[in-house]
């Protein structure tokens, strides 16, 4: 098992802790998390049955931070990133890389009003007048 940096203390137990600590820097991925605390996935998914309060931490307190972990490393990535570039086995130099895709899902996120998919639809009614309404992919 990996160490972690800093345990948060969520519960009373050190497994439970170790499990939620591991869980935020594995941005949420349950089987990684899982894998690093000495655990199997079923064991957090039972702990989320049979401890109200380790699954009210887990739902209020972890899943919100390990997003946060994710959400950072989709900005890192969104906003460009080196990379090296090696020759012949050699670094010859980096590459500043950028994700498009990421930019989009982070400008739809934070500011939809402004970035969320619209389409325009024209209607002509029998007399040619034309009226234009814009549907909101949120809507229908």
């Amino acid at each position: 098992m990996d160490k972690v940096a800093k345990l948060y203390r969520f519960t009373n137990e050190k497994k439970k802790n170790v499990f939620l600590n591991n869980l935020i820097s594995c941005g949420g991925n349950i089987g990684r998390a899982a894998a690093k605390s000495g655990i199997t996935r079923q064991t957090h998914y039972n702990w989320l049955k049979e401890d109200a309060r380790y699954a009210a931490v887990y739902e209020n307190d972890v899943r919100p931070q390990a997003i946060s972990v994710l959400e950072d490393e989709a900005q890192r990535r969104a906003t460009g990133f080196e990379e090296d570039v090696y020759y012949k086995g050699q670094k010859v130099g980096t590459v500043t890389k950028y994700s498009d895709k990421l930019m989009e899902i982070l400008l739809k996120a934070n500011a939809p009003e402004k970035y969320r998919e619209r389409s325009e639809v024209k209607n002509v009614d029998g007399d040619g007048v034309a009226t234009t309404a814009w549907e909101d992919d949120e809507d229908g």
